[in-house]
């Protein structure tokens, strides 16, 4: 597991030192494969945006750039990049920047002179991909420090988690392990709970009780389904390692990363009926995300409405009822599948799964109406629209046994 340094960072009271943390954790027992900074150090480089573009009267392949940095004054800039294009917001070092190795200077580029260099990711030493300037989003504060803005000033954290540390698999357990190492108490985001405004349900019900311990589920109509993710969310998605795709899908994703707690989301106007958490019957079949066709046994874990499975529970969803940009209204599900009805499913199929990784070695119960809240709040502050009630099954849940201590021997020990 990869995390974010920063990140961890706001779940603390104050800010920890993170070579201390390295330390604290691998002799707690967590083992730290890699400590290191998110991208290479630059200076000078700023949020600029193309205000013209014009053809190099000299070069096909150059651009000549009027750049705004944020001052009274425009910038020439010469650019060759093919995705360069009026009203962009992209990257630009300015004169005396220093980017890697290259110390940015004014330059004569085939008769016309160039205050400054347009970025791609890789110059910056932020990705791989070279093919053409790095894009920020259109309310991007022009003449804002890059690093300062995408915060790159930060550390990612690569952990070896052992299967029965899954407390750990989130940003919230490995703040509370870094707060009982440290002191530092954890001081969780508040966030507000959307009221209902919706009158839809969708009822749902556990069939077989070894299936599931409690499946959360509410509809929530999306007044713009076609919004952009927030930076902020999708920054620290890719630090640890997910792709951003679409805002709902996103939450999804983050809210996974951030409590622990893995969730799915269906096109709920795809879904028929009432939906059902049971063990696969014979014969059926499901087509996945990734586009496989599984063949189901009796001891899988399916989410199924009136028509069939719609998603193999805790390891991925259906294709027929995945979430794409035409997307209105959403059925978001929540639930507790124990380990033991989860365990080797996902590795029979040959697929990999985060959610499935992380219901076999123990996702918190108690927390699971908690997600689906964070994640609706989420959801309606990107997308806006209105939510139903939550709808709720329960079948058995593990018993926490009382466990007896004396503090003072706690203390001497």
């Amino acid at each position: 597991m990869k995390f974010s340094e920063n990140w961890i960072n706001t779940w603390l009271a104050s800010t920890v030192d993170g070579k201390s943390i390295v330390d604290k954790l691998t002799m707690s027992g967590l083992e730290v494969e890699s400590r290191e900074s998110l991208a290479p150090a630059f200076t000078g480089v700023v949020v600029s945006q193309v205000v013209s573009v014009a053809q190099h009267p000299s070069a096909d392949r150059l651009k000549v750039c009027q750049v705004n940095i944020g001052g009274s004054e425009l910038l020439q800039i010469v650019c060759g990049a093919p995705n360069v294009a009026e009203g962009t917001v992209v990257p630009c070092a300015l004169v005396g920047a220093r980017v890697g190795e290259l110390l940015i200077k004014q330059a004569d580029l085939r008769g016309v002179m160039s205050h400054g260099m347009l970025c791609s990711a890789k110059e910056l030493g932020l990705s791989t991909d070279g093919t053409g300037l790095l894009l920020l989003p259109e309310n991007a504060p022009i003449g804002a420090d890059l690093s300062d803005y995408l915060e790159l000033k930060d550390t990612l954290i690569a952990l070896k988690l052992t299967p029965n540390r899954g407390d750990c698999f989130s940003v919230k357990g490995l703040a509370r392990e870094i707060s009982a190492l440290t002191n530092v108490p954890v001081s969780p985001a508040h966030f507000d709970l959307v009221p209902v405004t919706l009158s839809d349900q969708r009822q749902v019900q556990i069939v077989n009780a070894g299936a599931c311990g409690i499946y959360c589920g509410r509809v929530i109509k999306l007044a713009n389904a076609n919004s952009s993710t927030p930076q902020w969310i999708k920054s620290r998605l890719e630090r640890s390692g997910f792709r951003p795709i679409s805002p709902v899908v996103d939450v999804t994703n983050y809210v996974m990363l951030e409590l622990g707690q893995p969730l799915h989301a269906f096109d709920n106007e795809k879904l028929s009926g009432a939906i059902s958490v049971r063990f696969a019957q014979s014969a059926e079949t499901l087509r996945l995300l990734n586009q496989q066709d599984a063949a189901l046994s009796s001891d899988m874990v399916v989410i199924a409405d009136a028509k069939g499975p719609v998603a193999l529970g805790g390891v991925m969803g259906g294709e027929a009822s995945s979430v794409t940009d035409a997307t209105q209204s959403i059925f978001l599900e929540s639930a507790f599948f124990p380990p033991v009805a989860i365990a080797g499913r996902a590795r029979r199929l040959g697929l990999a799964s985060d959610a499935a990784y992380r219901f076999e070695r123990g996702v918190d119960f108690a927390g699971t109406r908690h997600a689906l809240e964070r994640a609706t709040q989420l959801i309606v502050s990107i997308c806006e629209g209105e939510v139903g009630a939550v709808t709720t099954a329960q079948a058995t849940l593990p018993v926490r046994d009382a466990v007896l201590v004396r503090p003072a021997r706690v203390e001497r020990v």
